[in-house]
């Protein structure tokens, strides 16, 4: 039998903070349930800390030197996974609100690819030249001040007049507003979850319906009536604005800080983000039982990547391979009778093939790596295509260095190139509280051969990708994809 497959990855969704993962507050019961059906897989490790290499590993079952795609200037050359289930004869479709869509390499084989991006400005002409050189200006260099702005919106509306650009205004302003006071609508995911039905009830099986989510990624705004269930009960509208108002590179770099109310207002909002997509997942599920496809259908959750909430001082999903970014949640519900709890460890770039042997009749669940290995290439093949002379000034030897993780059932070493490495126990410290390199050196030495035996030595890694051409220049990169990787922070 080719059974369905039915893939959700929740972006930026750390382990930790799912129920099947020991989150004592109730943002998955859904998904605690479907967990409770399938297999859990406690110790799924993503192999990199943010999207682009993630999907990488996911789609190539390669780890990111391999496959090349580490930063925003760079692409997988294959999806092996798509091309494989076109070949075994499913059909393919994505429903994307995140990075599939983009340039990227990742959506070229799906027979079909649906962008669904919620717009921050939801205007009412797209299309009109003024807003298309205002949306253009503001992802190339925006504004110093409100004056800049509006004096550049003038020059385009009087080379340009048309009513058109005043409406588009007027609706920007009543946007902001009602942003202002908290009424956010979701991130895509209603709509991008209406299409999948509608691919469903056109598609013949099999099929692959491949569906991301960005809710769980900054900035956190949930929808209204899943704020109080997460947040301290005084908190007020602009205590979560100000909240809102931060720039994770900027914290990680130490120029701005976050105070321990914020941090709990912000992971309130974080972990309202993840109960609203419990619930409208949990809703699609109904309808596969409902269209009596759900037991033909194996359905996977998953995440690329988790979020640092201030541990050593870092936010966001940047700068280090801390298990608070790389360890994920991993459930696979099958429509034969597999429940079980796997505790050995398994990577993301497992998928690839495994998805590939269930598609060929293979029932048995991903077979434990009993290692994984994680990889970074530096905060600036994250955050921007050109660095801003605000960035001049950071220590490279930290923020621009090649770094990786080795990680086995009893420790993890990080190491990073020009730093001290780290080593951890994670049989007793899953939260690498207590760094115990200078007392293992043997075993750090044995984890570095490990390294080099997998991916290559570190110090070459980092060389040859310093040395290397890597202008990540915005320029080659289309409208759209800009606008979206500027509303996720990674382009200023």
């Amino acid at each position: 039998m080719q059974p369905n497959i039915v893939f959700f990855l929740l972006d930026t969704a750390r382990a930790a903070n799912f129920l099947p993962y020991g989150h004592k507050e109730n943002t998955t019961p859904f998904i605690d349930s479907l967990a409770d059906q399938g297999v859990l897989y406690r110790r799924a490790f993503a192999n990199s800390i943010y999207s682009l290499p993630s999907y990488g590993s996911i789609f190539t079952g390669q780890y990111p030197t391999e496959h090349g795609a580490v930063d925003w200037g760079s692409k997988i050359q294959r999806n092996v996974l798509v091309e494989g289930l076109n070949d075994l004869g499913y059909e393919t479709h994505a429903v994307s609100t995140h990075l599939v869509s983009g340039e990227f390499g990742v959506a070229d084989p799906f027979d079909t690819v649906e962008k669904r991006y919620a717009k921050s400005n939801n205007l009412m002409y797209m299309n009109d030249p003024v807003t298309e050189k205002m949306i253009d200006y503001a992802n190339r260099q925006g504004w110093d001040t409100k004056l800049d702005k509006y004096s550049t919106f003038l020059n385009h509306f009087l080379q340009n007049p048309s009513h058109r650009p005043l409406f588009n205004a007027g609706k920007h302003i009543y946007n902001k507003f009602k942003k202002s006071q908290g009424y956010w609508s979701d991130d895509g995911a209603a709509d991008a979850l209406s299409v999948a039905r509608q691919k469903i009830e056109s598609s013949s099986s099999p099929f692959f319906l491949f569906v991301n989510f960005v809710e769980t990624h900054a900035p956190y705004r949930p929808p209204r009536n899943y704020i109080k269930q997460f947040l301290p009960d005084d908190v007020t509208l602009r205590e979560i604005q100000e909240a809102l108002d931060y720039s994770s590179d900027e914290v990680s770099l130490g120029r701005d800080e976050i105070s321990d109310r914020q941090r709990d207002i912000l992971l309130g909002l974080y972990n309202a983000e993840l109960r609203y997509l419990d619930d409208v997942i949990g809703e699609f599920y109904q309808f596969l039982e409902s269209e009596n496809i759900a037991d033909e259908t194996v359905f996977l959750i998953v995440s690329d990547h988790g979020d640092l909430f201030g541990k050593d001082g870092l936010w966001g999903h940047q700068a280090q391979v801390y298990n608070d970014v790389c360890h994920v949640p991993l459930i696979i519900k099958y429509p034969w009778d597999t429940k079980k709890e796997e505790t050995d460890i398994v990577e993301l770039r497992q998928l690839c093939p495994h998805i590939l042997n269930v598609a060929e009749g293979d029932e048995q669940e991903i077979r434990p790596n009993c290692r994984a290995l994680v990889e970074y290439y530096g905060l600036d093949t994250q955050l921007w295509y050109k660095p801003s002379e605000r960035y001049s000034n950071i220590d490279s030897d930290r923020w621009e260095s090649y770094q990786c993780a080795f990680i086995d059932k009893d420790y993890k070493l990080i190491y990073t190139v020009n730093q001290s490495s780290e080593l951890y126990d994670m049989r007793s410290d899953f939260g690498e509280e207590y760094n115990i390199a200078e007392k293992e050196p043997e075993i750090v030495d044995e984890y570095i051969n490990q390294i080099n035996s997998v991916i290559g030595s570190p110090e070459e890694n980092h060389h040859s990708y310093r040395d290397s051409d890597n202008t990540k220049d915005t320029e080659r990169m289309n409208d759209s994809v800009k606008d979206r990787l500027s509303q996720l922070g990674y382009v200023e």
